[in-house]
């Protein structure tokens, strides 16, 4: 053999047995080890926050915290402790925790998914209120919401205190509430909603929101309402328009909104405004418009303020049901004097 091959052969000897230690170790570390029968836990107390997490695992049963979680939260334990008891629980209760281990969760709550929360069945809004409570200012509204949906899924009903502590949280549980529910949400909570947040809200729960958001942002300008109110109300009205059916929306959730916003609201539902026009609200939205801006939209939709006219509206909604219908663009403009004033520009 060669010197520089025998060489090689020589520091690759030498290497064998460090290689050999290390693949060793590797298979003792993904052993399960033994729990020594000493070191057995029989209670949930301040020994156990001295356990090594390996320790935790292999001698604290899944019974054991279920039976004693009040302990688990009055005592100091770490993050990773608390990882190792949450995976000792997983395995005992594979399809979801009890109601009887739910109820003295407390603090613990917060080390689980909206996963978890979801395999749950909540029938006590004492429970609920609890758990709320431990979750303010802790960034759980995942768990928040699921938790909300569970208790709603079994029938539950919320009450107002109950209402009012979630609106100290993120919406993303609105969905989940009851359209009665729905109509006892505090304003704050419509304003914090974020299109994400109603996009699994069904029709009935989207019929109490819309009139409460329109309440809710009746104050701000135009540009204004129409961003925050549109999450509301865009779906509704493309799916009535979509099924040819009458327009119900309130009129209120129409009054502000210009030609561009209801283009841009409908998209390929335009066309409907046209088997619209002569119910309401729509026919008061069409009376509110420049007869050249409607017919921009090539519809062929009648009864704008003719080109020419100004009008000064200073009662409009609270006259319209005694006044005249302004029928097409003309040289004159004849309507009742608590309709509207028109001055002929120059």
């Amino acid at each position: 053999m060669t010197p520089w091959l025998q060489g090689t052969s020589r520091d690759l000897s030498r290497q064998r047995p460090e290689l050999t230690i290390f693949l060793s170790r590797d298979r003792r570390d993904t052993e399960k080890k033994v729990c020594p029968p000493e070191r057995k836990a029989h209670a949930v107390d301040e020994n156990l926050v001295l356990y090594e997490e390996w320790e935790l695992e292999a001698c604290v049963d899944g019974a054991l915290l279920a039976a004693q979680m009040d302990l688990v939260n009055m005592l100091p334990f770490t993050y990773q402790q608390l990882g190792v008891f949450k995976h000792k629980l997983d395995e005992f209760y594979p399809q979801g925790y009890p109601e009887s281990l739910i109820q003295h969760l407390g603090y613990f709550f917060l080390e689980l998914t909206p996963a978890d929360i979801h395999k749950w069945n909540v029938t006590s809004l004492e429970t609920v209120k609890a758990l709320l409570q431990v979750s303010k200012g802790q960034k759980r509204d995942g768990q928040v919401a699921a938790l909300i949906a569970r208790y709603e899924a079994g029938g539950g009903q919320l009450d107002k205190a109950t209402l009012d502590t979630l609106a100290t949280f993120s919406p993303t549980y609105l969905c989940f509430l009851s359209p009665e529910q729905l109509g006892s949400v505090q304003p704050s909570v419509l304003w914090a909603a974020r299109p994400q947040h109603l996009e699994a809200c069904r029709p009935p729960q989207m019929h109490v929101l819309y009139p409460r958001a329109h309440a809710a942002f009746q104050n701000v300008s135009g540009s204004e309402y129409f961003a925050k109110i549109k999450p509301y109300l865009g779906e509704a009205l493309g799916s009535v328009f979509g099924g040819k059916a009458t327009l119900t929306a309130p009129w209120g959730l129409w009054q502000p909104l210009t030609i561009a916003e209801v283009q841009n609201l409908l998209g390929p539902n335009l066309v409907g405004l046209k088997a619209e026009e002569e119910n309401s609200p729509v026919r008061e939205w069409i009376l509110r418009q420049r007869q050249d801006d409607l017919d921009s939209l090539g519809l062929g939709l009648h009864g704008g303020i003719p080109n020419g006219y100004l009008v000064m509206d200073l009662s409009f909604r609270e006259a319209l049901s005694g006044a005249a219908r302004l029928l097409g663009p003309g040289p004159v403009l004849t309507a009742t004097p608590t309709l509207l004033l028109a001055l002929t520009l120059k």
